[in-house]
């Protein structure tokens, strides 16, 4: 398991999470295509991610060393997809071209949660009532760690 944090200063972003494959796009529901008052289930379940898109290059590790990052970069990588409820240390940006959306966020005018420590930009949230109930972390700002240490 991992934790992903701030690359910029290291505060934590995520719960421990386990790598799971990226579930099809096609048969991930958006909350208006449920009856009212159904909640709609996250793409992702709670303690896992993915890579979006899980085929994009390959993985390059840099050796373990206790506490160090560790190596996950893909080359064509656009982001991590997690479920909200394992996101942390974040908060809504404050700029509002990035906060829109009609029931919840939109996810379409770039990150909108950024670093609570540091406001470094770590992530797009995506819950508004027709897109995919997700969490996408921006590759180039976090790092995983190993979240044994």
């Amino acid at each position: 398991m991992v934790v992903f944090r701030c690359r910029r200063c290291h505060g934590d972003v995520t719960a421990p999470v386990r790598e799971v494959p990226l579930p099809d796009a096609d048969s991930t529901l958006a909350p208006y295509a449920l009856p009212e008052g159904v909640e709609c289930p996250p793409r992702m379940r709670p303690g896992t991610f993915a890579y979006d898109p899980p085929e994009a290059g390959e993985r390059v590790f840099r050796p373990h060393v206790a506490g160090a990052a560790l190596g996950l970069h893909r080359a064509g990588l656009d982001g991590i997809v997690l479920a909200r409820a394992d996101v942390h240390g974040t908060e809504l940006t404050s700029l509002r071209g990035r906060r829109n959306g009609c029931c919840g966020l939109d996810g379409c005018d770039g990150p909108n949660l950024v670093c609570r420590w540091c406001t470094a930009e770590v992530a797009t949230e995506r819950s508004d009532c027709w897109t995919p109930q997700e969490v996408v972390l921006v590759p180039a700002a976090v790092e995983a760690v190993d979240a044994d240490f």
